[in-house]
């Protein structure tokens, strides 16, 4: 049961990081295009129970990646679909008030759907603001987590068929239960960036 809860909150940790990033130049002619990013998140904690027993824990993710496939039309929307795997440590866990400090490592996968809009200006460096939904599964837990991202980034063209991308991101993470164990909402952020290539 102890490692459940532990398995379970990095879980929960990898739904806030690989947030979706989706922009490009307006230089860029409209279609479709490939995507590839690697992230980081930084410290966040999570509460809940598991069979009425309350606990929480601090972790972060340590290492995501994500490869997709998106769409930019013409009117400087984006959309995209990627697969993400993350990797999570989980730093302590507090169980009934007791604290156990103990690393423990877990991996998570999820598929997410996002749109953004790019905001022209007139420079080479095109700032965006996006949006996600993200559902996130293990192997070793049962169930699936849904979270829902908000991006604030940048994207800058090298060539006219590769450009650069960042972005800060949230992500949002309502109160959910798996079977028996249930967990509190939070909010946490993370750190990401890739390259994009256009077909």
């Amino acid at each position: 049961m102890f490692k459940k809860i532990l398995i379970v909150s990095a879980i929960t940790s990898s739904a806030f990081i690989s947030q979706i990033s989706i922009a490009a130049a307006d230089t860029v002619d409209s279609g479709l295009y490939l995507t590839a990013g690697k992230g980081k998140g930084f410290e966040n904690s999570v509460h809940g129970s598991i069979n009425g027993t309350e606990f929480s824990t601090t972790g972060q993710i340590t290492d995501a990646n994500e490869i997709g496939i998106g769409y930019e039309s013409a009117n400087n929307w984006r959309f995209e679909a990627t697969y993400t795997k993350a990797n999570s440590d989980v730093d302590s866990v507090t169980i009934d008030g007791t604290k156990y400090d103990i690393h423990m490592n877990g991996t998570g996968h999820g598929v997410r759907f996002a749109v953004a809009y790019d905001i022209e200006n007139d420079s080479k460096f095109i700032p965006y603001l996006g949006g996600s939904t993200l559902i996130s599964w293990s192997d070793d837990v049962d169930g699936i987590s849904t979270s829902y991202g908000v991006d604030i980034g940048i994207s800058a063209p090298f060539f006219d068929y590769l450009e650069f991308w960042g972005a800060i991101s949230l992500s949002i993470s309502p109160d959910q239960t798996n079977k028996n164990v249930s967990y509190d909402g939070t909010i946490a952020s993370g750190l990401s960036t890739g390259l994009r290539i256009r077909l």
